[in-house]
């Protein structure tokens, strides 16, 4: 059966030409969960707001990020080996914005915005995120501008549940728990 608005010749969906304004308009469209990705060791100590991380196996427990090939934090991950993903809530606007590059902060100014704990593999794990999540790089592979680099999962840190932070039509958003 039709949709009335179909029955009524109002087609509901439009073409795009796929173009990368195109794309990201689409992207923009998928709500996703806001994390800071980090890393420390030789290549020294940064971090990111991403929003592309997803579960890849449990055995071994592994996930995966994705990270611009153009960021500092990219060529530390690729120097040091490791990384993890700290996922935040809804009061951690502030901290996703400085980690993003809004405000122009030094990233060490950046990380002085909140409480950080070393992890197993020596990345800075955010005190009062939702989860963190510590790896070590398995794989690396470049795909456009970003790199898809999967990490076996070496700690995991978890807070009492709350209201996730999440990011959609370039907006933040809560998620109630």
């Amino acid at each position: 059966m039709k949709s009335t608005h179909a029955q009524e010749g109002q087609d509901m969906t439009k073409s795009f030409p796929l173009d990368q304004l195109t794309f990201r308009e689409a992207m923009s469209r998928i709500a996703t969960a806001v994390h800071v990705v980090t890393t420390d060791g030789p290549g020294g100590r940064t971090g990111a707001t991403v929003s592309a991380v997803c579960s890849v196996s449990d055995d071994p427990a592994s996930i995966l990020v994705c990270v611009n090939k153009t960021s500092r934090t990219h060529g530390a991950i690729v120097q040091n080996r490791v990384f993890c993903v700290n996922t935040l809530d809804e009061s951690h606007q502030d901290i996703s914005d400085a980690f993003a590059g809004r405000g122009d902060l030094a990233m060490d100014k950046r990380f002085d915005s909140a409480h950080w704990t070393s992890l197993a593999t020596g990345c800075p794990g955010l005190d009062e995120a939702r989860l963190s999540i510590d790896c070590e790089v398995q794989s690396i592979t470049e795909v456009g501008t970003h790199s898809v680099i999967i990490g076996t999962v070496a700690d995991i840190r978890m807070n009492e549940p709350g209201n996730s932070l999440m990011y959609v039509r370039r907006g933040y958003h809560s998620l109630a728990k």
